[in-house]
């Protein structure tokens, strides 16, 4: 009798990952962020890429293990475009963090068609600490993930369809806009 219940239980929580694997939202995201960006407080300066803390943010997050960062070799549901910009307050201690996102999906023939541009939407999370160029990678992560978490929740709430599948080349137009200076109306 508990032989039976055993496998109806270790069925049923299977058939639940298995179909949680096949429903999941299938994503490709891209930072819009220029090479480096400068923090300051009072005498120090802290120099750093975006795009490559984006990355082990996101590599450190299993919600995300799913989403893969964008190429034109993937064919996706749609194209997650992030623009973190933080700012660091000296006088209040305050690393401010916001995440400008755009969700983008093939939904015309024209890929720089505003219609493809589903969501837009602002995060910002704020954390009080002193600027302090040793740990200042560690905060960086800390805020990005926290920013990450929120944005993912506000994705799993939103109807992506999945009978627009978008193709990863729009990710060179963006490499291209984002090395001609253009920021993609942020």
């Amino acid at each position: 009798m508990n032989d039976i219940l055993v496998k109806k239980i270790i069925f049923f929580i299977s058939t639940i990952l298995v179909s949680n694997i096949l429903y999941a939202k299938n994503l490709q995201y891209f930072v819009n962020q220029a090479s480096y960006q400068t923090l300051s407080a009072p005498y120090q300066y802290y120099n750093y890429q975006p795009p490559k803390m984006m990355d082990k943010a996101i590599k450190e997050l299993p919600s995300f293990a799913n989403v893969k960062k964008c190429s034109t070799n993937y064919i996706s549901d749609a194209i997650v475009i992030v623009k973190p910009v933080l700012n660091y307050q000296a006088q209040s201690t305050i690393l401010y963090g916001d995440l400008h996102v755009k969700i983008y999906q093939t939904r015309s023939e024209s890929e720089t068609n505003p219609d493809n541009f589903i969501k837009d939407m602002k995060i910002t999370h704020w954390d009080v600490l002193k600027f302090d160029t040793v740990t200042m990678d560690f905060y960086i992560n800390k805020i990005y993930k926290t920013l990450l978490e929120k944005m993912i929740i506000e994705i799993n709430n939103l109807q992506i369809n999945s009978d627009f599948p978008t193709n990863g080349s729009y990710c060179n137009l963006l490499n291209t806009v984002k090395e001609s200076k253009i920021n993609l109306r942020y």
